[in-house]
């Protein structure tokens, strides 16, 4: 499998060091760097989206993650974060964004003073009703090399891994 540059990494390894095991680098690499096509793809898809600019990727996030758990459409930052693997630091500039451009709403919580509730506003949830479909098109067209049976195959791969790093 030498038709990528991680492919080409791991022959100049085994010419390097034959005999160093770089099985596991192999995949880890290639994980990270299907990550990095598919944000960067994203990222372009989100300019070029019809409707309210949507700064990046990672806000994008946000929205979809409030978005998906239907009505009221709202979650506080600890909900957010442990749906998004984020750092408070990192939520919090996504959050100033979106309620800037008018995506979000930030409240005291009506049960709980001191926590505060992110909630979608209702232009957010109309625009993004007009665009998830195509979004779901355009992630559906990044997978097209791949089978069903493939892409079935490969999520539940990707589900034990992920478990390793999620469950303790």
């Amino acid at each position: 499998m030498d038709g990528d540059v991680v492919g080409r990494s791991v022959a100049l390894w085994a010419e390097q060091m034959p005999g160093l095991d770089v099985s596991a680098s192999e995949v880890l690499a290639r994980i990270l760097r299907i990550a990095q096509h598919v944000e960067g793809a994203e990222n372009g898809r989100l300019r070029r989206r019809r409707g309210r600019m949507v700064a990046n990727v990672g806000d994008f996030e946000v929205l979809r993650a409030l978005r998906r758990i239907g009505p009221p459409y709202a979650m506080t930052p600890s909900q957010l974060r442990a749906e998004m693997l984020i750092s408070s630091s990192g939520l919090t500039g996504r959050l100033h964004r979106l309620e800037r451009d008018g995506w979000i709403t930030r409240e005291a919580s009506a049960d709980d003073q001191r926590s505060v509730l992110v909630t979608l506003t209702p232009e957010a949830v109309s625009d993004l009703d007009d665009d998830i479909a195509e979004h779901f098109a355009f992630e559906d067209d990044l997978l097209a090399p791949l089978t069903r049976q493939q892409r079935t195959d490969l999520a539940a791969l990707l589900t034990l891994l992920l478990r390793r790093f999620e469950d303790g």
